[in-house]
């Protein structure tokens, strides 16, 4: 499994994302959104009805996406 995480550099939530995926030596990708690009993370927090970041997903081997969900959601996932 590998994993992508939308997330801005200011989120703390963002952060902690990234150090859970670290410690559990885990395969991910961070994509920041600068303020620039707001537009675009919105129109992605908007299909998939989400508020805020980080904005976590699943990748399989066989390109499989699944939507996590945030921090908190990807820490249960794991089960940290």
């Amino acid at each position: 499994m590998k994993y992508v995480v939308f997330s801005k550099a200011s989120c703390p939530y963002c952060k902690r994302a990234e150090e859970v995926l670290t410690d559990n030596g885990l395969d991910y990708h961070m994509v920041h959104f600068e303020e620039s690009q707001k537009h675009v993370l919105q129109e992605i927090k908007q299909a998939f009805d989400w508020t805020t970041v980080p904005m976590v997903f699943e990748i399989s081997k066989r390109a499989e996406i699944n939507f996590i969900g945030g921090c908190s959601d990807l820490e249960a996932h794991l089960g940290v």
